[in-house]
């Protein structure tokens, strides 16, 4: 930048001074040529003067000699009488001169011409005397370019030094002038704005940067989340493994009695769900972190899903004394099956095992102009306030113990937290300890 800055200013520099030299050489020239004509009329005037006076005999050799200017006298035929460069008899007829035939039509008349005689550029001047002969003054003058070729060395001179000034002075003001823009600090643009015509580019990159560092936290997060992900995935995925190689083991080595070996098989099948469901959940979360695999939006009847859940869930209720309902009537979102019955049945589950003896969980769907409502309450242990906005974290359980006598998998809300993001859906809750859950997600129709 700095280089074609110090190109364009040299090149306008020496424009410039090319330019103001023809202009200068052409007014002086002008200038020069007005004087040199005026003198010339008026030595005309002189020598007229002494003529009408003196005679011819004013007109001598010697008096030639003290002027710079030609003086020529001719009869009213054009016949030279006398010059004081040349002898007249060596001369031609100068009648068809025209400012000889102005000067006898008219009394004057001047010319600027290139003279043969003289191979010079020449300025004649002639008046008609009062016996009918013709004075004739003439003067030679160089041509304008004539005149400048003789101003070269100068003006080169003259260049070189204003150029050479010209260049130092631009080489300051750019490095002042761009210096500023050298020093920008790009983390902080809008600090110490120098130029305002920047400001736009710099509110452009103050916004970048702000972008950026977004985007970097959240790596920093997505990343962070990413280890505590296989941390746990390792851990909960190496506890039933664990479990299964242990009582296999021991079952191998005949270390179990035979009336003990249905309990045994029973715990390796339990632990074995529980392996076959994290996976099935860990696949189904990455999914939907990814948001990969087919996810056919469709028309999606809700009650539905509902009623299927609850018929699959009735066994479990049954175990655990716990009295499953539902209320509502069929509604229709667009959305996913597969994931919108994980969400479902997750709730629905979550709230059958973290229930009381004797309990209950009520499953309602409700119909208004503008969203869908599915609800799931129960009367069961409840979440503490504290907890509450942790319980949609992938693996966290508010009774740890607990949760692993009823199985679960730690990533049942975290399913549904995802779901509800894939629906552009609300989740809204309602806890408290020892009184129960309300959970309620809120889906956004369609117009």
């Amino acid at each position: 930048m700095k280089q074609r800055i110090m190109n364009h200013v040299g090149v306008l520099v020496a424009l410039g001074i090319f330019l103001s030299f023809l202009a200068a050489s052409g007014i002086m020239y002008d200038k020069y040529n007005n004087y040199m004509q005026q003198d010339v009329k008026n030595e005309t005037e002189y020598i007229r003067y002494a003529l009408k006076n003196m005679g011819t005999e004013y007109l001598t050799q010697e008096m030639g000699q003290l002027t710079t200017s030609r003086i020529t006298l001719l009869d009213p035929e054009g016949t030279i009488l006398y010059d004081s460069e040349r002898y007249p008899n060596e001369m031609e007829n100068h009648g068809n001169r025209p400012e000889i035939q102005a000067a006898m039509e008219k009394g004057e008349g001047e010319l600027i011409r290139f003279s043969e005689t003289l191979s010079q550029q020449t300025f004649y001047y002639a008046v008609k005397l009062d016996n009918g002969n013709i004075l004739r003054i003439s003067k030679t003058t160089d041509s304008v370019f004539h005149t400048m070729v003789s101003s070269f060395t100068l003006m080169g001179i003259l260049f070189l030094i204003i150029f050479t000034l010209g260049v130092i002075l631009i080489e300051r003001q750019t490095k002042k002038l761009i210096d500023p823009i050298n020093q920008l600090d790009l983390e902080n643009p809008l600090k110490n704005v120098e130029y305002e015509e920047l400001r736009p580019l710099l509110n452009r990159v103050d916004e970048q940067n702000k972008q950026i560092a977004s985007q970097v936290k959240e790596l920093k997060q997505a990343e962070a989340v990413r280890r505590e992900f296989s941390a746990n995935v390792s851990h909960e995925l190496k506890t039933p493994l664990m479990s299964i190689s242990g009582y296999a083991e021991i079952m191998k080595n005949g270390m179990v009695r035979t009336q003990d070996i249905p309990e045994f098989a029973g715990r390796i099948y339990d632990e074995a769900s529980r392996l076959t469901s994290l996976v099935q959940d860990i696949i189904e979360i990455s999914k939907l972190d990814e948001k990969s695999g087919e996810m056919p939006f469709e028309m999606v009847d809700l009650y539905e899903i509902a009623q299927d859940i609850c018929q699959n869930l009735t066994l479990q209720s049954k175990k655990k004394n716990v009295t499953l309902s539902i209320e509502g009537s069929n509604v229709e979102i667009y959305g996913v099956r597969h994931i919108l019955y994980e969400m479902c049945y997750n709730l629905v589950d979550n709230a059958m095992k973290y229930n009381r003896e004797g309990g209950y969980v009520k499953v309602s769907l409700s119909d208004t102009k503008d969203q869908v409502t599915f609800s799931v309450e129960d009367n069961g242990i409840g979440i503490a306030k504290e907890e509450q906005e942790r319980i949609f974290e992938r693996f966290y359980r508010v009774d740890k113990s607990h949760s692993r006598k009823t199985g679960g998998t730690g990533l049942g809300l975290s399913i549904v937290k995802h779901g509800a993001a894939l629906h552009h859906a609300q989740i809204i809750l309602d806890s408290q300890p020892d009184r129960g859950t309300q959970i309620q997600i809120q889906f956004k129709k369609i117009v």
